[in-house]
């Protein structure tokens, strides 16, 4: 079976394959160098075993990840942000071994099996926002049925240029890397420090773009942001700012909405660049989707993970007829475009009424968003009297009269009894780890 790297070496020899501007590799190039790597030179190293390290979106990583498939490892990224102990017990947890530990040896092409699409190829720990993450397993065969379905919405095509602007060990991140190995587009390297910004995208003549709703905004306040060169932007997240992308697209902004989490591989729903900016878009090829009697979103297809690892197995997560169920909630349109209301376990009781954090988030973006508020969290926060009480910290600056001015969008009882500044934890997370945010909000009190 022909891996992805493989098969754009033959059939796009020529495109390159990474471009960070000062490494500059075509795709036919790109084998060669994977041979040539430490990886396969690494002193019994071998197929199928768990490879640890901590990526940046740099060429070292980019040459680490592929070399690893190339030869039947199973890449395990770990976010560099965790310390070092919590670093050691994800490895141990993962039954996973560190660079450093491999040292240089003899290990040749002809001591590799026959490459297996159907192999795990990666772990990596879901950005979930609760709770400890879970060590998603996938094939190589679910991240390019992802790539593909994804590209029959969105097309890239040979030559495209898709930035690098998530992390690898996220699978936002990493189906980057999958999707333009599988269209024959180019990887943009981020350099080690720069941040995302309008010049650097028309500098490095970015086509496609992957952003949460921060990362948007900010982009779009500054005048030089390329809307026409741009063929589409994905952008992902647990809310959206309907007012924001309803903005981009009035300047020429294909902005695509997106719902998808890391055991499908990534996007599961993608909205046209014309799609009313509340939905996340319509099922993607590859992928079922179905909304239970209870409101929770159940997931199905060629992208579903093999399954969690724990305990050195792989444990399946479908129920009896392959559905894995997600614990968010949503409705279908009739045009059967899919709307994310929250998480289940999210939901709160607040004096005998259900609280749902994300719906008191997207009035307070839809609200506020055009007016310097960049982000919202709401968490509960205990109370004597009802139980628990809502809390939003807030990224940016409200105005004076924000209270009255959300009565218009939500129930008294929605409306947060205190807004908190937002934490510096919570600094470039693509999705912000409420529990701690929920421990900072009663523990201000």
């Amino acid at each position: 079976m022909t891996s992805p790297i493989q098969l754009a070496a033959r059939e796009h020899p020529d495109r390159l394959a990474f471009d960070d501007g000062a490494v500059r590799i075509t795709y036919r190039q790109l084998l060669d160098q994977i041979e040539n790597s430490p990886v396969m030179k690494a002193d019994g190293l071998k197929q199928g075993d768990h490879v640890a390290w901590c990526p940046r979106n740099d060429w070292d990583s980019f040459l680490t990840f592929w070399a690893l498939q190339h030869l039947g490892c199973v890449a395990c990224p770990i976010s560099y942000r965790y310390p070092m102990a919590e670093r050691e017990k994800i490895v141990e947890r993962l039954d996973a071994k560190w660079p450093p530990d491999l040292t240089e040896g003899q290990l040749g092409p002809q001591e590799l099996e026959t490459e297996s699409l159907e192999r795990p190829a990666t772990i990596v720990l879901s950005s979930g926002s609760t709770g400890i993450p879970k060590a998603v397993v996938h094939t190589i065969q679910a991240h390019v049925a992802s790539a593909r379905g994804a590209a029959m919405n969105m097309p890239l095509e040979p030559g495209d240029r898709w930035l690098w602007s998530l992390p690898l060990f996220h699978v936002s991140g990493l189906s980057i890397l999958i999707r333009c190995a599988v269209a024959g587009a180019t990887v943009v390297g981020v350099p080690e420090g720069s941040t995302l910004h309008a010049g650097l995208i028309v500098e490095r003549g970015v086509t496609h773009l992957s952003v949460v709703t921060t990362q948007l905004r900010r982009l779009l306040e500054e005048d030089d942001f390329p809307s026409e060169s741009l063929k589409a932007v994905l952008l992902g997240g647990s809310s959206f700012d309907e007012t924001m992308i309803e903005s981009a697209r009035k300047r020429g902004v294909r902005v695509h909405t997106t719902y998808g989490l890391t055991e499908m591989a990534s996007q599961v729903t993608t909205s046209s660049a014309i799609d009313s900016p509340s939905c996340s878009g319509r099922v993607l090829a590859g992928r079922e989707l179905q909304v239970s009697e209870l409101g929770e979103i159940l997931v199905r297809g060629e992208t579903l993970c093999a399954g969690y690892y724990q305990d050195g197995l792989v444990h399946p997560i479908g129920d009896e007829h392959g559905w894995f169920h997600t614990g968010d909630l949503g409705q279908l349109a009739a045009d059967g475009s899919l709307v994310v209301t929250g998480r289940i376990d999210n939901m709160f009781i607040s004096g005998g009424e259900n609280i749902h954090p994300e719906r008191i988030e997207r009035a307070m973006m839809n609200a506020f968003g055009g007016d310097g508020v960049e982000q919202v969290i709401v968490v509960p926060r205990q109370d004597e009297t009802f139980g628990d009480r809502p809390v939003a910290f807030v990224c940016g600056q409200l105005p004076v009269q924000w209270e009255s001015e959300l009565s218009q969008y939500l129930q008294r009882y929605e409306i947060p009894i205190e807004v908190l500044d937002w934490p510096a934890e919570a600094e470039g997370a693509i999705k912000p780890d409420r529990k701690l945010l929920q421990r900072k909000a009663n523990s201000s009190l």
